[in-house]
């Protein structure tokens, strides 16, 4: 069968995001025998599409949704309107199946697929789905029984009911993607070398898309991704994962493979400030670490406990502390306002955050509230949203005890010149990106925040 996969994504703040998920689909089609191309919205004109449906006639359309909304408050940029129009786009130039995908689609796939009026969704990991999906509908199964599999009828959904299989891990087909355009508009290659993600933070969304069982790849093919990526002349790499160090085990093995392999490559991750001892941080750095962003969330113990973190903030200044001691560069990620927080809460974090003496701070405002959360469970016992409050529009839980905002906001970004402000357009807007993407900076904007003298 003829697929064309194609990624609506145009955001390139704080980052242009490589389109990872096709690249592990094309491989399973490929093995599957099937013919595809890539359309890629980051890196091409919507203009461009008619001639390449013109030209490969596709069979089915595979739509990946990368996000529903930029998750920033109070400036929030939903993506709704800017994926209805691409839908319309794509049905008036083909009669092909269309299937949507992705971790924005599986947030609200019931709702997006009605919304979008596409024929089939995929939730979750979709490399077998797809796999599944095109040979029944070459009538090598049927449809109804692929588990992961929505079907739209109309104006009604039902559901895949087989047994499931767990996709198998494959190479992606990294060729058959620009990764030198990514990489020029400041990007970096991306690599994930595991699913799924066993920590109850209170707002997060990956056990809700990938599991709490982490599923990790062989390392040997990772160490094969690294190379292939190496061999393309790219010398940054981001690793994906929700938690980079977790397993710990896993972790240290997969850093003493890359420096056994020799890599010409800098790397940098998402983190837990927890499992992250002397010997972890050194490793980091042997291979090539350029710095770490630390999923820290709040530096009050009250706000640490009603986040679902698993960690103390005497264990936080120590990680920091490490990463001082073997100069790694590293970056805490905050949360303000969620279930509880008051202005003696946050004046602690932002006390024990001068301790940490961080290279940047992330510091964003209002939790984004998703379906299947701990917080969106939350929101509805207080009555933030009610049972019938549509979830695709973006909706923050922000803690009364703490508004207005505006003003602590305004007197932190004078006093910490490294500190973000993404939602508030303080040293995180696209004409700032674009001035350092220009300037040659790549990967996390953090990593080239100068500390003033």
């Amino acid at each position: 069968m003829r697929v064309l996969l194609f990624s609506l994504n145009k955001e390139t703040l704080p980052e242009p995001a490589f389109p990872l998920g096709l690249a592990f689909l094309a491989a399973a089609l490929e093995r599957a025998g099937h013919h595809f191309e890539v359309f890629d919205l980051c890196v091409q004109d919507i203009s461009e599409l008619a001639g390449l449906i013109e030209e490969f006639q596709p069979e089915l359309v595979a739509l990946s949704l990368r996000n529903v909304d930029n998750v920033a408050y109070p400036e929030t940029t939903t993506y709704l309107p800017h994926y209805a129009q691409v839908l319309a786009t794509v049905r008036r130039l083909t009669d092909a199946v269309l299937v949507l995908g992705g971790p924005g689609y599986s947030l609200f796939a019931r709702r997006l697929l009605l919304e979008l009026q596409a024929d089939y969704g995929v939730v979750g990991s979709g490399e077998q789905v797809l796999v599944d999906l095109v040979a029944a509908l070459q009538g090598r199964g049927r449809v109804e029984e692929i588990n992961g599999l929505l079907i739209r009828h109309g104006e009604q959904i039902s559901e895949g009911r087989g047994a499931g299989a767990d996709s198998p891990w494959y190479m992606p087909l990294h060729e058959r993607f620009p990764l030198e355009q990514y990489q020029e508009m400041g990007g970096m290659a991306t690599v994930q070398t595991k699913r799924g993600c066993p920590f109850t933070c209170i707002y997060c969304s990956y056990p809700v898309l990938e599991g709490r069982q982490p599923k990790m790849r062989p390392i040997e093919q990772v160490i094969a991704e690294l190379k292939e990526i190496e061999a393309r002349g790219i010398r940054e790499v981001y690793f994906v994962d929700s938690v980079f160090n977790n397993p710990p085990h896993y972790a240290k093995e997969l850093c003493r493979a890359m420096l056994a392999a020799d890599l010409d490559l800098k790397w940098t991750c998402y983190a837990a400030p927890i499992h992250f001892d002397a010997e972890m941080a050194t490793l980091f750095v042997d291979s090539g670490c350029l710095g770490v962003e630390f999923g820290t969330d709040s530096l009050s113990p009250v706000m640490l406990a009603n986040l679902g973190k698993s960690f103390s903030v005497a264990e936080v200044l120590e990680v920091s502390a490490l990463c001082h001691e073997v100069k790694l560069p590293f970056c805490h990620a905050i949360l303000v306002g969620g279930p509880g927080e008051s202005r003696e809460s946050l004046a602690e974090t932002v006390a024990n955050l001068a301790l940490t003496r961080a290279s940047a701070v992330i510091f964003m405002t209002g939790l984004r509230i998703i379906p299947g959360t701990r917080l969106h469970e939350i929101a509805l016992q207080e009555g933030v949203i009610g049972p019938e409050t549509d979830m695709l529009e973006p909706r923050f839980y922000v803690s009364p005890a703490i508004q207005p905002l505006e003003p602590e906001i305004n007197r932190l970004s004078r006093l910490h010149k490294t500190w973000i402000f993404p939602g508030h357009e303080i040293r995180c807007s696209e004409h700032l990106a674009k001035f350092m993407r220009e300037r040659g900076a790549r990967g996390p904007l953090w990593l080239h925040m100068t500390p003033p003298r």
